[in-house]
């Protein structure tokens, strides 16, 4: 296979320079952040760029870790080969996280400790201060073990998740170049990349949620024997109301990871809906479908926001129940355990909450665990689906290239979901009845052969079955040699034509310039300003259709094989240029190659060694040229390509080759902001939250909270009452005090997550709407649609529900930190003032740093996950050319290094976020000793409020790590925000309802006057987008009512630009047009897309039902659908034959030949019954028969429509009332065919002559 030797043109998405590597050996280095400091350095003064940061170490790399996974993969249990590949870090993640939960299980006897310097009945009993000061230095490492042990603990965790996603991506990667997704029902684009960018993410930290839930158990089976410890046997009634709050936590999680999984089934479902509405956009508009697609995903949206508010009602209803079971607790201890004093009640709150921390994560936790365990699932299911037939594909001297050995195909579907994945709402439906072919040939190496059919004969069937995508009911093939394949559907990806010419292969200067030559690309390249450097949109649709063909078919021609499958790729090529490839490529360069070629035409095979005729996956006839057509056929079959070829010679002018920069269209690097999110943003995400509503909800649930905490702690730390005083104090207050903060709680939290389900919904929407009105010029076709697949996936996803919870949880971690610092001021002496203020200014000052470095390193994350995403669709769009002709290891190769660029940026951004932890958390722990060595030298007003206030510091540093992560998350979910909003707010809409100028008086009687001109263009000039050159110039014409015009020109001519031209997709910058006798410019883009059917050589087929194929907006009765349908034929089609209107039709309609495609098009046509038809070149990807049935469609049903036809050949259109001829997007010649046939001179009579001989017309 070739070796890439230019690399100039074969880079990854997003290439970086030589950078600071990280090193996991390091330990030090790793277990202090230490790395980090050097990035802080630079992010202080500037903003971070990519190249500011460090990069991933070779043990963290996606093909290391794929290395140690691929090792020990088994198929059938992911989890164990997950487990065996990382076993030593897992360990190690677990052995941490034990010391870590071991040492917070210490604090209730610190605790305990601490009292006896703070509380004592005489003077006389006050500790030593020596003693003092080693105990304060004890908890002093106690709590700097606790600070670093921790972050270190959860950053080696996070190490493992890009382990496990490196491996991952790699997986799904191969089993996706493997896997015959045409035959697939489950596994669409959309739900690739959902699984690439969710699925990945939360089945990568199943092992740590799995820790987190399990070891839950013995912590609460520890803190119970801790609290016996310290407290005996008045444990017993906390110890039954935190066995009772652990049942109903892990009701919860059971429940919760139930709607978990149906709502990432309603998000695939939307994500396949939105990848559909993207990647045809220009067909979107042209069909004015809009709208359609805008309800379909708004409905698909809505279906999935209603899962996620069953998860919203169980976390509020959990809320108030966990409260609920904590106030009943304390009451009964305070009756059984009748009386309690203070320093008691203190011990054992310090334990109960221990335990109530646990329980607290218990749901979390367990629903965490639900969502990777369904991702690991969904994953594991996609691996054990089955791949494409291995074809017993040998290089060896035998002089068979093709051996089919008496096969039977299908397209049975190839879907097989396990019960954890599957939808019990969703049927998998299995057909083996469509396109069965049966096969049994030989075909020899050198020969040209060609399988001829008709539209759903079974020639896909044939193609994709010697390819190994089909269902292979029995029999074998044999393939000697190395493929190449040029698919009917042009591959183009995102770069350079060069690029997309030699992808993945060695650059050979003369080769290349032999096969532009042989596949007519000369022309078009010298046309370009830039050349074969000219940037390409994703799809190609800055080229023509015949453009995208050859360059699709130079690509198959240019990579080195010994068998070449073309499947149609002259279809949308006019005759003379078809005629140049089939002499210069096929039977020229490629003579001593194997070829194979699929169409549905006879026109070029004169020189097949063997042609075989398929009919209902049947090869009903089998010879030469002259035994299939006849003597007297060819001879007429010859003369009517002669009379095509004469007619581009006579009327198509040598095209010039002035640079073209209309075509030159770059692809623009993905927004990024730099510096503060923006105020706009801020101002609408204020909106978002309720503006005021939010705030005052906030500080309601703050002053009540707060004043709950400070009144009750006041009133249960009184000074010389008895301990029946003291119960009877507390069984009174606590309930009182507790209920309302519970109450507020669960208020709070019930605001911040149903006002961001609204939220959510509204900034979905918004987006959509904002997509498909975007300008298909000035945004489509510079943009790759994986990055806005990224935002419409993880970004909404961080909207959804992570960004509210975030926000009522740090206002409970705030409200939870002011508590200690207000009871600092109020009880402590003033002595501790001063360095409680210095404190929260160094505090401060590392923050504002901290936060500056930390938002520019979300962006950069952010958008380096673009290209992973943007390169695996493109692969996926052009996954039969990829896994037939390209050496996997190249491609997975570019892969792999926008994979290890996001990891490492995954790796930035954790362990910045984990430094501040540990260097906040020590700085707390070093001001938490001073201010205990303080409150013992100056006590404060009371004993026991100097006890409680240093117990309340002694969760400062848990508090304000919890504090700090809420915030960082809260960064990263504002760029979320950010990235939808500027979607949202700031690409470049038409503006579909508004005229670009009011009719005058003038114009409205003008109107009235009626002529029988539909459409009047007068020197109109157009173009793609501002400061491009015109694609259209000079353009006039007049179209009657019935008329026809066809409309004739090279590929690459403009032709297809007429139909932007008139839907106003182009920008019209000279000239005048009309449509029905009014100004264009008095119709808004609504009304005017309106006027016109258009059958495009592409047509738009969307998945879902024939019947919402043909009717979307659901305007037409069964009946009248049934009507037209069966005049047009159309259930005569195999797919529709047996479900009708109900069919179900795939994604993109895949599971429908073209000819069935097109006719379905047709049909919508016949239903909207409008006046002006225009038809792009309808029967290029047809058969002979049915371009035929499709003329005579065409002239029942639209007899009295005005049409514009436009073809690549002139025998389809001959019948025209007129003919207009395009040559670099002006007219060469247009006039009645009559005037013409009146000038004795004319080339055109005499063309005319030659058909009338031909008897062809």
């Amino acid at each position: 296979m070739s070796q890439i030797v230019d690399q100039s043109d074969q880079k990854p998405l997003l290439e970086l320079k030589e950078a600071l590597q990280f090193d996991e050996n390091q330990c030090h280095k790793t277990f202090f952040f230490s790395w980090v400091y050097p990035i802080l350095k630079v992010g202080k003064s500037k903003p971070l760029t990519q190249y500011d940061l460090i990069s991933i170490d070779k043990k963290n790399k996606m093909i290391n870790s794929y290395q140690r996974f691929i090792n020990v993969f088994n198929k059938s249990n992911l989890k164990l080969s997950l487990f065996k590949s990382y076993q030593k870090q897992i360990l190690i993640c677990l052995m941490t996280f034990m010391m870590v939960a071991a040492l917070q299980l210490c604090l209730p006897i610190i605790t305990k400790r601490s009292q006896n310097y703070f509380m004592y009945d005489k003077p006389e009993e006050k500790p030593l201060i020596s003693n003092m000061v080693i105990f304060a230095m004890i908890q002093l490492v106690y709590m700097l073990l606790l600070s670093l042990i921790k972050p270190f603990q959860q950053f080696y965790a996070s190490l493992i998740s890009i382990k496990i996603q490196g491996a991952l991506q790699q997986e799904i990667l191969q089993k996706t170049l493997s896997f015959p997704i045409c035959r697939s029902q489950h596994y669409s684009t959309g739900e690739l990349i959902n699984m690439l960018q969710v699925d990945i993410t939360q089945t990568s930290n199943y092992f740590y949620n799995a820790i987190l839930l399990y070891s839950c158990p013995i912590q609460l089976i520890c803190a119970g024997i801790v609290f016996y410890l310290t407290l005996g046997n008045q444990a017993l009634i906390p110890g039954l109301g935190a066995v009772f709050q652990a049942f109903l936590g892990l009701t919860f999680g059971y429940f919760y990871g139930i709607i978990q999984k149906k709502y990432m089934m309603a998000k695939d479902l939307r994500m396949k809906s939105v990848d559909e509405a993207l990647l045809y956009s220009k067909q979107i508009k042209l069909n004015q479908l809009e709208d359609f697609f805008e309800q379909r995903i708004h409905s698909q949206r809505t279906n999935e926001l209603r899962h996620l508010k069953k998860q919203v009602i169980m976390l509020i209803l959990f809320q108030l129940l966990q409260g609920l079971a904590v106030i009943i607790t304390w009451q009964i201890l305070f009756v059984v355990y009748n009386p309690i004093n203070f320093a008691i009640q203190t011990i054992i709150m310090q334990n109960y909450d221990s335990i109530v921390k646990i329980l607290d994560e218990l749901p979390t936790q367990f629903k965490n665990y639900s969502m990777s365990k369904n991702s690991m699932d969904r994953i594991e299911n996609f691996f054990n689906q089955k791949e494409c037939n291995q074809l017993d594909q040998t290089i060896e001297q035998s002089d068979i290239a093709i051996d089919i050995q008496n096969c039977l195909f299908d397209w049975e579907t190839n879907d097989q979901m396990s019960k954890e994945v599957e939808d019990e709402d969703e049927e998998i439906k299995k057909n083996t009845s469509i396109f069965n072919v049966k096969l049994n040939l030989q075909i020899k190496k050198g020969q040209y052969v060609a399988f001829v059919g008709g539209s759903a004969s079974g020639k896909s069937t044939i193609i994709r079955s010697i390819l190994g995508e089909t269902h292979n009911q029995q029999g074998k093939i044999i393939v000697n040699g190395r493929i190449s394949v040029a698919t009917q559907d042009p591959w183009i990806i995102s770069g350079s034509i060069k690029k997309n010419v030699t992808f993945m292969n060695q650059f050979d200067s003369v080769k290349y310039k032999q096969i532009i030559k042989c596949c007519g690309l000369e022309r078009d390249i010298a046309s370009f300003k830039n050349g074969d450097q000219t940037i390409l949109g994703e799809k190609g649709d800055n080229l023509s259709g015949g453009q995208q063909k050859r360059i699709n078919l130079a690509r198959a021609v240019y990579n080195d094989a010994d068998i070449y499958l073309f499947d149609d790729p002259m279809s949308a090529l006019d005759i003379r240029v078809k005629y140049q490839i089939n002499q210069q490529c096929i039977q020229g360069y490629l003579k001593n190659k194997t070829r194979i070629l699929f169409t549905n035409t006879l026109s070029n095979l004169q020189e097949c060694d063997m042609i075989y005729i398929v009919e209902d996956g049947q090869i009903i006839k089998q010879g030469k040229f002259a035994q299939i057509i006849g003597i007297q056929n060819n001879e007429l079959l010859s003369q009517k390509e002669i009379i095509d070829i004469e007619f581009e010679n006579k009327h198509y002018t040598q095209e010039q080759t002035d640079n073209q920069d209309l075509k030159a269209s770059l692809i623009q690097q993905e927004d990024q902001e730099k510096g503060q999110v923006s105020q706009a943003v801020l101002k609408q995400i204020f909106g978002f939250l309720g503006k005021y509503c939010g705030i005052l909800c906030a500080l309601m649930f703050m002053i009540i909270y707060l004043g709950a905490q400070l009144i009750g702690n006041l009133v249960m730390a009184q000074d010389d009452i008895t301990d029946e005083e003291f119960t009877r104090i507390a069984s009174t207050y606590y309930p009182i005090i507790y209920t309302p903060a519970i109450v507020s709680l669960a208020l709070m939290k019930s605001y911040y997550l149903i006002k961001g389900l609204g939220t959510s919904k509204l900034i979905h929407d918004n987006v959509i709407n904002s997509l498909l009105n975007a300008s298909y010029t000035k945004f489509y076709n510079t943009i790759l649609i994986g990055r806005l697949m990224n935002r419409l996936s993880k970004d909404i996803y961080n909207i959804d529900l992570l960004f509210p919870n975030e926000i009522q949880n740090l206002t409970f971690q705030v409200t939870t930190l002011l508590l200690p610092l207000f009871s600092c001021f109020l009880y402590l002496n003033i002595a501790a003032l001063p360095l409680l203020i210095l404190f929260i200014i160094a505090l401060f000052y590392m923050t504002v740093i901290y936060y500056r470095c930390l938002r520019e390193i979300t962006r950069i994350e952010a958008v380096s996950k673009s290209p992973v995403f943007s390169y695996f669709q493109q692969i996926i769009r052009g996954v039969t050319y990829v896994r037939s002709c390209l050496p996997i290891d190249k491609v997975i190769g570019l892969q792999q290094k926008n994979v290890d660029i996001d990891l490492g940026n995954q790796i930035n951004l954790n362990g910045f976020q984990y430094w501040y932890q540990s260097l906040a958390g020590s700085i707390t722990n070093l001001f938490q000793t001073l201010l205990f060595i303080i409150c013992f030298l100056f006590p404060g007003r009371t004993q026991k409020m100097t006890n409680i206030v240093l117990q309340m510091m002694q969760t400062v540093s848990t508090v304000l790590l919890n504090s700090s992560t809420s915030c960082g998350n809260i960064q990263m979910y504002l760029i979320s925000f950010e990235r939808c909003l500027h979607l949202a707010n700031k690409i470049e809409l038409e503006e579909k309802n508004l005229p670009l100028i009011t009719p005058s008086e003038q114009d409205i009687q003008a109107k009235k006057v009626k002529s029988d001109i539909v459409l009047k263009l007068e020197n109109c000039t157009f173009q793609y987008r501002s400061n491009s050159k015109s694609v259209l110039q000079n353009i006039t014409l007049q179209l009657h009512k019935g008329e026809k015009i066809g409309v004739v020109g090279r590929t690459g001519a403009g032709k297809s630009s007429i139909i932007l031209a008139l839907t106003a997709i182009l920008e019209q910058i000279e000239g005048q047009m009309e449509i029905e006798d009014q100004n264009i410019n008095q119709y808004s883009l609504n009304q005017l897309r309106q006027k016109f059917s258009i059958i495009p050589q592409d047509p738009l087929i969307f998945m879902g039902t024939l019947r919402e194929n043909l009717d979307p907006f659901n305007q037409f009765s069964d009946a009248k659908i049934l009507e037209i349908s069966q005049q047009s034929r159309l259930f005569e089609m195999q797919s529709f034959q047996q479900n009708g209107l109900q069919t179900q039709i795939a994604l993109s309609g895949s599971n429908l030949s073209q000819g069935e495609k097109q006719l379905l098009n047709i049909t919508r046509c016949i239903l909207e019954n409008k006046q002006i038809i225009l038809v792009d070149e309808a029967t290029a990807n047809i058969d002979q028969n049915t371009e035929e049935y499709v003329k005579d469609i065409f002239f029942k049903y639209f007899k009295n429509a005005a049409m514009l036809t436009i073809a690549h050949k002139v025998t389809t259109i001959m019948n025209s009332d007129k003919i207009l001829v395009l040559n670099d997007g002006k007219v060469s010649e247009f006039d009645h065919p009559q005037k013409l046939l009146a000038d004795p001179n004319s080339e055109f009579k005499q063309i005319i002559d030659l058909i009338k001989q031909s008897e062809e017309l």
